[in-house]
This record gives structure tokens, C-alpha cells and sequence, in this order.
């Protein structure tokens, strides 16, 4: 063929290319633009529906913490004295006012904490206005939870009651009030009230809807609202609505449709009523949905015409220049080929990591056909069981192999895959942070339910990660399920159980079944322990404060990781409040950094990690408290002996009377005074009797009966009888047999 023949081919060919280009890109561009927009509104739908479900798990989660603090404060024992004593003393109030106060400020969401003793009918209230105190019923600016506790046998025990109350100057307080009070009595004697704040959910909510316009609310299954929306507060009736009897109508799915809300076409996305009775609503005007729809159509019309009129430009311009080309791109597709096979790795991990994390979902035979196009020889319908492998001390294995971390993951997955292989079907997923994920699929249900076969081919895998690679791995297993999706939505449990290896340690063996089990366990927090550390702390205990920190801190592995979090934080604020009391009392200073340890805890592997910084603590409490202890001891010390010297003649001198003098305890000093000089303060006080008493016998001619008197014996027998069993002999042989020195 003539290379006028071989440029007018290629300039038809690329003309046609062109022409053929611009009519595919109208044409799909046309069909995708007709259907974009309910693709769109499918999209923001689900969209929306992910956040009304986050948001009401954030709910469901808020809720089952108030429940636990609820059931925790109506527990404490300290608190327990507001509760149930008639006339609790000032001391006893004043230690349950602060223990409600360190409730309620471990939760940044509560607005406030009311205790009800009906015997006494007074309210104590911890609250971050000026609300504080107790107040009698009269007193009381909340007169709604007043109503509630004289019909108290309607409501139900840590169930949040939507209300609005005002707090005295006239400024009215929205919130959610969970009750625990006792349903067996008959009238109720004593209640507690945790009061939620609904602008901490307003919050959430104002975050997911600061785009497109939108509005969140929450409201019941009689359309009444229970959080603000937009200017209307909470408890709005909305039910008289046209969307609102729409969204009514349909009481038990989670759905969407497109309405007039308040006179705007918008979408409107709801919930099915979780287990409170809630529904999560968010509405979003219909024209910022596709508002982008029209000006992409107008793009992609004006795209087309472009490449369109550049593409034949280009035709007749390079026309003699198209064989090279062609060529090479011939030779670009065979290197596109090599390139997306070594790429199908990744496109597979993705695939993974999507269904893993359940951005993307699918039913059986779709997830069945995903599994064959990438694949894959692990099987949709087969018995299946979740391993998620996590490597211990990330910090330090990241630092170490830094950019090649992904590298060793993907060294892990080999190695666990290989072994795994001889057995059952096994694909690795790189995960992300420091957690790799094997799904294990099996025919045989029996062969993936033998755990002891299990265990050895899961040692087996530890000992080779740390042999090959040096990275040792703790390992999480789920129980066994019927096929790969049951198992995928078994994830976050895996996850959450793989959190206790705070208490196995780096590379054990944790079943996920067995952690899951703890949650069905009520946690009591011990009080009565806590204030023996508190004790301990106070006066410089340091080893016994280890000894009950570490007993309380080990006893919470039986429970679930909520309780772990919860009892460390309420520690902290425990060792918080008892260093900034001694350092008030005692004018010492402690450097701790507990922020940073509560922030990190998530991040913590192991529970030495939080126990180091604890037990650092202590002992810097110690050595300052045993320093000052003494400085302060042996001036004590000085100053008694003074008092003995000048007051031996007094018969009335005793330890009462030192102790009067000091305006101390008589039993403290008694117990220092013998710990620090090995002699009773009685002793100490006969000895210096005993001397004076033997030098006047030698030096002066009084008679006995007055030296008696002179040094501060009530009666001369009691002093003979005292004299000799010291000395051994009488005052009167003791004077004849030592030798006289000169007479006073």
C-alpha cells in the first residue's frame, strides 16, 4: 500500500475514531444524564439513610452508657447515703456531691445528675450551672421532674423522657432524663435522674447537615419532635405534616421519597423506629441535589461539540504522522495488559477491604459472581469464620520498616494463606492500621469447627510471621457461620473482641465468641476499693495503691471493653482529685500527664502501657509525701520532748494533755511517737520523771514524799513502788548507796 494510501486509511480511520467518539459520548452521555437523576437521588438517599443509622447507633450508644452510669450512681455506696439516709450528715453530702460531680463530668454529654430522697423530700443536684446543692421540693426550678416523681410508676427505668424545663433565670434546657428508682416498691423512696443534653445530639446533627441545605431531626411514632429542628424545639407536634403522616403511614421500614416540606420539593430520607420508638428524619431541598445534574448536561453537550471539532482539526493536521502512532499504540495496550495484571493485587484488595468494611454490599449470588470474576477459590455459600491478625507494638514495627510496612502485611497474608491453604480456602485482606484479615472457607463445616486443629495451624502461623518477618501477631477468631456474608457482618465484633489482648498480652489467642460472652455480665464499680486507693494515696501507700489499682484495672478483662474504658477514666479523675488535694494540703507538686493517656488509649496494646503511667505516678506521691512526712515528724518529735521537759513536774502531764496542746489526735501521736523513738509516750514521760527524780535524790535534801511531789508523782508509795521497779531498789537505798554530790 502507497503512503498516500496509508495516509488517506489512517486519516479515515481516525476521523471515523473521532466521529464515532462523539456520537458514543452523546449518546451514553444523553441515556446517563436522563437517568443520573434518580441514580442521584438513590445516592443521596442511602447517603442519608447511613447517617440517620450512624446517628441513631450514636444515639443507642449514648443511651447505653446513661443507662450504665444510671445503674452505677444508684449503686455507689457513697452516693447511696443522699439516696436512702433521711438526714445524711454534712460530711456524707459533701463526698456524694463530689462523687456526682465526677460522674458528671466523665461524660461531656450530661447536663446534669439529680438524687431524690423521698423521706427527706430534698433533690441534690450536680449540674454545671448554678443549680448545685440540694433543694427541697419547693425550692426545686425543675417542676417537671417533680410531676414525673408524683407519677413515677408510669414511666420506665433508664428509658430517656424527651422534655423541656426551665432552670431558674427564665432560660429554658432541652433533654433527654433516664429515671433508675426501684419498680418493686410501691411508692417510690428514692430516684436518680441523669439528664442528657439534647444539644450535644444537635450537634451531631448540625455537622451532617451543614451541606446542601439540609435539616435533621428526631421524632417518635406520634410525630412529636425530640430534638430541635431548625427553629422549632424540641417536643413540636409534627405531626399534622404532609410528609411527616407519609413517613407515619409507613410505622416499620426505613425509606425515602421526594415531598413539598415546607413549601420546597425536597427529599426526604427516614428510619424504620429503632428499639426507643425513635425515628431519624433528614430532609434536603431537591433543587441542590440536582442542581449540578443540569450544569453537567450542559458540559458534556459543549465537551462533545469540542473534541468533536478538535478531533477533525487534528484528522487533516496529522494525518502523516498517524502510522508511528498507531504503532505505538498498539505497543501502549500490550503494556497496559502486563500493567493491569500486576495491578488485579490491588484491585482485589479493594474488592476486600469494600465488602470487609461494608461500604459495598451484596446479596449471595452477586457476591458469588464478584468472588469468580477476581478470582478468588474461597466460595459465598460455604461455611466461613473470620482471623484478624493485628501486629503488636505497631508503633515500633512502623518506625522500623516505615515504607514498607505494606510489604510485611502483605508477607503475613502470604505466609498465613500458605498454611492455611492444605486445609481450607483462604483469602488475606490488608485492612489498614495494624490489622490483617483472613477469611477461611471450608466443604467441610466440621473440619472449620475443630478449634484444637484450629489452634496448632494458628500457632503455627504465629511462629512463622516471627521467624520470617520478627513481627509477632496476636490473633482474633470469630465463630463459625453458614456462609461469607454471615461472617463479614461478624467483623466488628472480631474487632472489638481483638481490643482485650490489653489483658492477654502480645500474641495470644483471643476467641471472639468467647469476649462477646462478657456482655451479658453486669459490672458493679467497687467503691468500697476505691476509696482504699484513695486511703493509700493520702498517706503514701505507694505499693498498696498498685496492689488495688491493679486489681481493679485486672478485674474489668471479665467485662466488656465499655466497662475497661469507663473504669479507667473514673480512676483518672479519682487520682486527679487526690493530687490536687494533697497538693493543696501539702504544698507539693505532682507532674502527671493523664491527658495524653486517656487520649491514647485506644491505641494502648497492652495494659502495662497505662499501668507504667500510673504506678510512676505513685511513687513520685510517695517519695514527696514521705519527705515532707518526715521533715514534719521529727519537728513534732522536738516539740514534744520540749513539752515532757517543762511540764514533768505537772502529775496532770499525760498524752491528753500533749495531745490537747498540739490540737492534734491523741491516738496519731501516740502511734508516731513509738514508731519514730521505740518508746511509749507514757515511758517517755516516767523516764524523764525517773531521772529528775534520782538527781534530786542526790544533789538536794528534800524528802522523799516532796521529790515525789517535785516531779509530778500524785502520792510517795506510787512513786516508791515506780522507783524500785526501775531502779531495782527503794529511793531511800538508792540515796544511801550512791555516792551525795553538793546539796541544793
Amino acid at each position: 500500500m502507497s503512503q498516500r494510501e496509508n495516509r488517506s486509511l489512517y486519516k479515515n480511520i481516525l476521523i471515523s475514531l473521532v466521529v464515532s467518539t462523539v456520537i458514543t459520548l452523546l449518546i451514553s452521555s444523553t441515556l446517563l444524564i436522563m437517568n443520573f437523576e434518580n441514580i442521584a437521588i438513590r445516592q443521596v438517599s442511602r447517603s442519608d439513610l447511613n447517617s440517620l443509622k450512624q446517628t441513631s447507633r450514636e444515639v443507642a450508644k449514648m443511651t447505653d452508657t446513661a443507662k450504665t452510669l444510671s445503674f452505677q450512681i444508684y449503686g455507689d455506696l457513697t452516693i447511696s447515703k443522699l439516696i436512702f439516709f433521711p438526714k445524711p450528715d454534712i460530711y456524707d453530702v459533701t463526698l456524694a456531691m463530689q462523687q456526682l460531680h465526677n460522674y458528671r463530668l466523665s461524660m461531656p454529654f450530661i447536663e446534669s445528675i439529680y438524687v431524690y430522697n423521698a423521706s427527706s423530700g430534698m433533690y441534690y443536684i450536680s449540674s454545671d450551672t448554678f443549680r448545685n446543692g440540694s433543694q427541697t421540693e419547693e425550692e426545686l426550678d425543675d417542676r417537671g421532674i417533680v410531676d414525673i416523681f408524683h407519677n413515677i410508676q408510669e414511666y420506665r427505668p433508664y428509658y430517656p423522657i424527651p422534655r423541656i424545663y426551665a432552670i431558674g433565670d427564665g432560660k429554658q434546657v432541652s433533654s433527654y432524663s433516664y429515671l433508675s428508682f426501684d419498680m418493686l416498691e410501691k411508692k417510690t423512696s428514692a430516684a436518680v435522674v441523669l439528664n442528657i443534653a439534647e444539644s450535644w445530639v444537635n450537634k451531631d446533627f448540625g455537622s451532617l447537615t451543614a451541606d446542601f441545605g439540609a435539616r435533621m431531626f428526631i421524632m417518635n411514632e406520634q410525630g412529636i419532635l425530640l430534638s430541635r429542628s431548625g427553629d422549632d424545639p424540641m417536643l413540636t407536634d409534627y405531626s399534622g405534616k404532609g410528609y411527616i403522616r407519609n413517613i407515619l403511614d409507613n410505622r416499620a421500614a426505613s425509606d425515602y421519597f421526594v415531598d413539598i416540606v415546607d413549601g420546597v420539593k425536597s427529599l426526604v430520607s427516614y428510619t424504620a423506629p429503632d428499639s426507643l420508638g425513635w425515628r431519624y428524619v433528614r430532609t434536603t431541598p431537591y433543587s441542590e441535589i440536582t442542581r449540578e445534574i443540569t450544569s453537567m448536561r450542559t458540559k458534556t453537550i459543549a465537551f462533545s461539540f469540542m473534541v468533536l471539532l478538535f478531533g477533525l482539526l487534528l484528522s487533516v493536521a496529522a494525518t502523516r504522522k498517524l502510522y508511528g502512532p498507531i504503532d505505538k499504540v498498539l505497543k501502549q495496550l500490550k503494556s497496559l495488559e502486563i500493567e493491569r495484571r500486576n495491578n488485579q493485587h490491588i484491585v482485589k484488595q479493594h474488592f476486600l477491604r469494600s465488602i470487609v468494611l461494608r461500604r459495598e454490599a451484596y446479596g449471595p449470588e452477586a457476591l458469588q459472581d464478584k468472588l469468580t470474576e477476581f478470582g478468588f477459590t474461597i466460595r459465598a455459600d460455604h461455611p466461613s469464620r473470620l482471623i484478624l491478625l493485628k501486629l503488636d507494638r505497631f508503633a515500633e514495627c512502623a518506625d522500623y520498616y516505615r515504607d514498607h510496612l505494606k510489604l510485611v502485611k502483605y508477607a503475613i497474608m502470604n505466609i498465613c494463606g500458605e498454611i492455611s491453604s492444605s486445609s481450607y480456602h483462604a483469602e488475606g485482606v490488608d485492612i489498614g492500621d495494624d490489622r490483617v484479615l483472613l477469611l477461611l472457607a471450608s466443604d467441610d463445616p466440621q473440619g472449620l469447627s475443630d478449634r484444637n486443629a484450629l489452634i496448632s495451624m494458628l500457632k503455627l502461623m504465629q511462629e512463622e510471621v516471627q521467624k520470617h518477618l520478627k513481627v509477632s501477631v496476636s490473633v482474633t477468631v470469630s465463630p463459625v457461620r453458614s456462609s461469607l456474608n454471615q461472617s463479614i457482618l461478624m467483623y466488628n465484633q472480631v474487632k472489638e473482641a481483638s481490643l482485650h489482648r490489653l489483658f492477654y498480652g502480645h500474641g495470644c489467642l483471643i476467641w471472639s465468641e468467647d469476649i462477646m460472652n462478657l456482655k451479658l455480665k453486669d459490672y458493679a464499680f467497687p467503691v468500697h476499693r476505691e476509696k482504699q486507693l484513695v486511703d493509700c494515696l493520702m498517706t503514701g501507700k505507694s505499693e498498696e495503691a498498685k496492689a488495688i489499682y491493679s486489681e481493679m484495672v485486672r478485674a474489668t478483662g471479665e467485662y466488656p471493653y465499655t466497662v475497661v474504658q469507663l473504669t479507667i477514666s473514673h480512676l483518672t479523675f479519682t487520682v486527679i482529685n487526690v493530687l490536687k488535694t494533697i497538693q493543696k494540703n501539702n504544698a507539693i507538686v505532682v507532674e502527671a500527664d493523664f491527658d495524653s493517656a486517656l487520649a491514647s488509649l485506644n491505641q494502648v496494646e497492652v495494659i502495662e502501657e497505662i499501668t507504667t503511667q500510673f504506678f510512676g505516678i505513685f511513687d513520685q506521691l510517695s517519695k514527696q509525701l514521705e519527705a515532707k512526712k518526715n521533715s514534719k515528724q521529727t519537728d513534732l518529735i522536738k516539740r514534744i520532748n520540749e513539752i515532757i521537759d517543762r511540764e514533768y513536774a505537772n502529775p496532770n502531764l499525760c498524752l491528753n494533755s500533749i495531745a490537747d496542746e498540739l490540737d492534734m489526735s491523741p491516738i496519731y501521736i501516740s502511734r508516731l511517737y513509738k514508731q519514730l523513738t521505740f518508746f511509749t509516750l507514757t515511758d517517755a514521760i516516767q523516764e524523764v520523771r525517773m531521772n529528775q527524780s534520782k538527781q534530786l535524790l542526790l544533789e538536794s535534801d528534800y524528802s522523799v514524799a516532796d521529790i515525789a511531789k517535785l516531779t509530778g508523782f500524785t502520792n510517795s508509795s506510787y512513786f516508791y513502788r515506780m522507783f524500785k521497779k526501775s531502779n531495782g531498789v527503794t529511793p531511800s537505798d538508792f540515796r544511801k548507796q550512791m555516792p551525795r554530790t553538793e546539796t541544793i
